[in-house]
């Protein structure tokens, strides 16, 4: 869980690890269906969660959230 206590290294983490759950999640479920645009649309927003992944990880890679 993250709250006002939480180290911002340590949400970074928690919320990569949330994002690659959704992915994960979005991307199964779009092997569960026939229908084509339903299954567009969970690998649309498992494409998604990979950027936010992407995007959470270019953070990191910037080493300011080391110097908190």
């Amino acid at each position: 869980m993250i709250d006002r206590t939480t180290d911002p290294l340590e949400a970074i983490k928690i919320a990569m690890q949330r994002e690659q759950e959704a992915f994960d999640f979005y991307n199964e479920h779009a092997k569960l269906f026939e229908n084509e645009a339903t299954r567009e649309m969970f690998l649309y927003l498992a494409k998604e969660e990979a950027k936010h992944k992407a995007k959470l990880q270019e953070e990191l890679d910037k080493n300011y959230l080391y110097e908190m």
